[in-house]
């Protein structure tokens, strides 16, 4: 069979993309791996105001989303400093910077909204994959099965055996940690408000959904003593830091995560794209995983789009060019400013916390770079310029 696009993820990012291209009217075959263990997760993500319009635009009936909290603040602080250390982002007046939502409830909306889309067609893989290239097609044959061919390959899995090294460089560090998510509950004292604190084991989040119902995130080293804790200590650990300006909170569950870094010095080969995290696989200090993921697919079908509108086939590599062009910086930047981020606030280091906390200080007072930061935080300047 023929299509536009061939798709090889199962992840939301591929799911995101799917959806996307199939919105426009292009054929799309999606590959899942049923290799990779589908479970329930107590996960979250923040979702820019950016990404949640643009998820509204491609997906049908996405209201359950407004069942979740708009985050309107967000209040960053350095851990056993003084109260000039806090620093606060805020969305202008009558808007916010995004939501923040169960990876499972968007994980439900996609799988429902990829089955009912006739211009997705979905295949799963199980054992193997295999793909060719030539100037003007891709060919995908999974489990020794009739080849499939497609214009243009899309990448999301983490299979870098599909990949010419050659062609697509990897930077790989290896950040040795480990992130607990915690889901909590409590009576909030202030509400649509999230909270990172930069404790000198690893940046502590606090990331409200609903009411009463939050997750926690703390990225702390491999040998950090909190990852021992029993759930009564640990408890009792986050309210030391939460409980004066949220109140007192209920762990409900506990899961551990390994944080991995990646970052793709290309975005394409001959007729092949990446996307997600085999893109960009960064820390979760800023939240910004899967938004970057959604830039990287908006733009992509923007310049899909005005090259295909003008007589150029799908697999142009001058749309593969500027697709990349455009969107280093911004990955680039996300990457490894939350790699230096990490690794700065939560030094123990005496003078590194003070210099940080002077940076926050001298932040606080510019409304101008504030402002820059919200705008880059919530996705709108990229939106806005598609």
């Amino acid at each position: 069979m023929n299509y536009d696009f061939i798709i090889y993820g199962g992840g939301m990012s591929s799911q995101i993309a799917a959806l996307a291209l199939a919105k426009d009217n292009f054929k799309v075959c999606l590959i899942e791996n049923s290799t990779i263990k589908k479970s329930d997760t107590n996960l979250v993500t923040f979702l820019s105001q950016g990404s949640v319009n643009y998820l509204h635009s491609i997906i049908d009936d996405a209201a359950v989303f407004k069942e979740f909290l708009d985050i309107k603040k967000i209040t960053c602080d350095m851990a056993n400093t003084n109260k000039n250390s806090s620093i606060t982002f805020d969305s202008e007046p009558n808007s916010v910077m995004g939501k923040i939502l169960p990876n499972k409830i968007i994980k439900e909306k996609l799988d429902l909204n990829i089955k009912k889309n006739k211009n997705v067609h979905t295949l799963v893989k199980s054992k193997s994959i295999q793909k060719k290239t030539s100037s003007n097609k891709v060919s995908i044959a999974i489990d020794g099965q009739e080849e499939i061919f497609a214009s243009v390959f899309i990448l999301s899995a983490n299979d870098q055996t599909l990949l010419d090294h050659e062609k697509i460089k990897f930077i790989y560090h290896d950040l040795d940690q480990t992130a607990l998510s915690m889901n909590v509950t409590g009576e909030f004292k202030k509400q649509n408000h999230a909270f990172q604190i930069f404790t000198t084991s690893g940046p502590l989040a606090f990331l409200p959904y609903s009411d009463d119902k939050a997750s926690i995130v703390w990225s702390l080293k491999n040998n950090s003593k909190e990852l021992q804790y029993e759930k009564k200590y640990l408890e009792s650990k986050v309210n030391s830091y939460f409980e004066k300006e949220i109140g007192t909170l209920k762990i409900e569950n506990i899961e551990t995560h390994k944080l991995k870094f990646n970052f793709a010095k290309k975005l394409y080969e001959k007729n092949t794209v990446i996307i997600g995290n085999i893109a960009h696989n960064i820390h979760p200090i800023a939240g910004q995983g899967l938004n970057l993921s959604i830039k990287d697919i908006s733009l992509f079908l923007e310049i899909i789009t005005k090259y295909t509108s003008i007589g150029y086939e799908l697999h142009n590599q001058m749309a593969f060019r500027e697709f990349d062009q455009l969107r280093k910086v911004d990955n680039a930047t996300y990457s490894f400013g939350t790699l230096a981020l990490d690794k700065f606030l939560a030094s123990k280091n005496n003078l590194a916390r003070l210099i940080a906390n002077t940076g926050f200080k001298i932040l606080k007072k510019n409304k101008f770079a504030k402002q820059k930061i919200v705008n880059n935080a919530t996705g709108m300047e990229h939106f806005k310029s598609l």
